[in-house]
């Protein structure tokens, strides 16, 4: 069954295809032969993903992929655990034409002058990006310093996921759109009072720490935990004092329930599949999972669930913080098979191959709205409703791939003590945030020390 499946999915992606490959002779002809360097996972999944249906529209091209997962592999083999910096070592002796890469490696290239504007090529051949999604290409443009060096079919964004049946049997008004963070505690605690015992309802569950929570607030707020200018912490400030307060108000008063911050250990656990829980924030991925529990897990249930957006800031209710590309495909500034590499890029990129995709269920939004309709019957429209926000997040605020990684680990714990001082009420907001400022800035020095070392 599962490879008729494939099979079914395999041909309407060929069919959705073949429709553009008779009139492109002409684009054909101009392409060099030989081999492309791509960067991928692995050679069987790029030639299932792309590599079979481009040389369908393109045979004189052969194609030499790189495996990304070597990279991995070397990760483990030499006991490091800086993803980045080995997938930098297999670009380095490699040199592929066509770059795979996260947003963070993609914009420590775009800067270094390694990747190919694009433009040009898009101009040239009027490929269409104007129907990708709105802001998409603004923010990969933003890595860049305003020029485009790549671009990405799919994104990654959460959320939030409300069980509609907790709210009709408590008679409480569920989420709406563009809610600000406020509104959705506000909201949670309207269930801090309901069931017992067994039966205990919670109103926003998550799996992960108050950490992580604070990060996603500051984050929508456009807080910056750095001035990479002045090497000066910036957590003294209204907006980090709001966010802390708000989170750490919310977890000591038990209407939010963090189950990584050890809250009542044991006595909720997967709370929203279990019906436990009125709302989660979570990715496109949990709609089938939600649908899959009910029939394999007797402790899940099966009830009226629907999504809206994230939580949003009250001073930019349109953006989203949380929108992420974690595949952007560049054509590399020395490639000697630029053109090559572009059609590669383009098709990639394309029209047709995001119809295509969009028929598989792998969590992945396309990039190109109104092709990915609904999921489990459920409109797609609060996956593309907020644009991305372009402000750095706190830890992009902090620059360079080694600082940050020496920063967090020097960081975190503090910071995890200090909001569990405020939950507890051993001192106040502002108290810690005096302790978190100096103890930042003493991590923040260590961390420069260590790089320059090295």
């Amino acid at each position: 069954m599962k490879k008729k499946w494939r099979l079914g999915i395999a041909l309407i992606m060929i069919m959705s295809l073949l429709g553009g490959c008779y009139g492109e002779q002409e684009q054909n002809e101009r392409l060099e032969s030989g081999k492309i360097k791509v960067m991928y996972y692995d050679e069987q999944s790029f030639y299932n993903d792309y590599g079979n249906l481009f040389k369908m529209k393109y045979p004189k091209i052969e194609f030499d992929v790189i495996n990304m997962n070597n990279a991995l592999a070397d990760r483990e083999q030499n006991g490091t655990w800086d993803y980045n910096t080995e997938l930098k070592k297999l670009i380095e002796v490699h040199k592929p034409d066509v770059l795979l890469l996260n947003e963070n490696l993609f914009e420590d290239y775009a800067r270094q002058g390694r990747l190919y504007d694009v433009e040009g090529m898009i101009a040239k051949d009027k490929f269409d990006i104007d129907s990708i999604s709105p802001g998409l290409i603004d923010m990969i443009r933003d890595k860049g310093d305003g020029k485009l060096y790549g671009l990405a079919p799919h994104f990654y964004t959460d959320v939030l996921y409300f069980n509609r049946d907790l709210f009709k049997q408590y008679q409480i008004d569920v989420p709406t759109n563009k809610m600000t963070w406020k509104q959705l505690f506000d909201l949670s605690r309207r269930f801090a009072s309901t069931g017992t015992g067994e039966k205990t309802v919670v109103g926003l569950y998550q799996d992960y720490d108050v950490e992580y929570m604070l990060q996603q607030i500051a984050s929508s707020f456009g807080l910056r935990l750095l001035d990479a200018k002045t090497d000066r912490m910036l957590i003294n400030s209204d907006g980090w004092k709001e966010a802390i307060k708000l989170v750490t108000d919310a977890v000591r008063d038990k209407y939010i329930y963090l189950q990584a911050s050890n809250q009542n250990s044991g006595e909720i656990v997967e709370a929203f599949y279990r019906g436990q829980a009125a709302m989660t924030l979570n990715g496109p991925w949990l709609a089938k999972e939600l649908k899959a529990r009910a029939i394999f897990d007797k402790a899940s249930k099966s009830f009226e669930w629907d999504i809206v957006t994230m939580p949003v800031a009250p001073s930019s209710p349109d953006e989203s913080a949380n929108v992420h590309v974690s595949e952007i495909y560049a054509v590399a500034a020395d490639s000697p098979n630029k053109q090559s590499a572009w059609e590669v890029l383009k098709f990639i990129n394309s029209a047709d191959m995001a119809a295509a995709s969009s028929r598989t269920a792998n969590g992945k939004l396309p990039a190109r709205p109104g092709l990915l309709q609904n999921i489990e019957g459920k409109s797609t429209e609060p996956f593309y409703l907020l644009t991305p926000k372009t402000t750095p997040s706190f830890e992009e605020s902090l620059g360079s791939t080694a600082v940050s990684k020496e920063f967090n680990q020097l960081f975190q714990p503090v910071l995890s003590m200090e909001l569990q001082a405020i939950i507890d009420d051993k001192q106040t907001v502002e108290e810690a945030i005096a302790v978190l400022e100096v103890k930042g800035q003493e991590a923040l020095q260590k961390a420069k020390s260590k790089k320059a070392e090295k």
